[in-house]
């Protein structure tokens, strides 16, 4: 194994050329990220597992299920996205709060909107345009959430 340090998107490219050219490939990634759209996780490469996971002290309430990927433990914390909104904001709004609780995207379609992204498609526009795609595609759970979401609204008495 060669340790190469460098820029990581100059060390991706270059990751993803010696896999197309047949040679193995060793590389530290996370997700989501447009990367695992071109290197499909368990298809064309594997998540490496360890057998113990040694956090630092400030991670240490966490547990194997919060190191795993589809049941293989990869020694670290998996990323989590979540909505951020101030607490005067959601006090004052619990049809939007319902509504940030209930949305759900796979991890497969955000590492696809991040290829999307990397190759060009980042603007406001473009990003709006991506996500009235998806609405569409996914239009029957986008209007449960809303439903849902519009009723906590009403019975919340605000």
């Amino acid at each position: 194994v060669e340790h190469d340090q460098g820029e990581y998107s100059v060390l991706i490219a270059n990751s993803i050329a010696r896999y197309k050219q047949g040679k193995p490939v060793l590389y530290y990634t996370w997700t989501p990220l447009w990367l695992a759209t071109v290197l499909k996780p368990g298809e064309d490469v594997v998540w490496l597992e360890v057998a113990q996971t040694n956090l630092p002290e400030a991670q240490k309430g966490l547990t194997e299920k919060h190191t795993s990927i589809d049941g293989k433990n990869l020694g670290f914390a998996v990323d989590q996205i979540r909505f951020v909104a101030n607490k005067k904001f959601l006090a004052t709004n619990p049809a939007a709060r319902d509504l940030f609780e209930r949305f759900k995207m796979p991890i497969e379609e955000l590492n696809a909107e991040s290829l999307r992204a990397k190759k060009g498609e980042d603007s406001p526009a473009d990003i709006r345009r991506h996500s009235q795609e998806w609405i569409k595609k996914n239009q029957k759970l986008f209007d449960s959430w809303l439903e849902e979401a519009r009723k906590v609204g009403e019975t919340s008495g605000i």
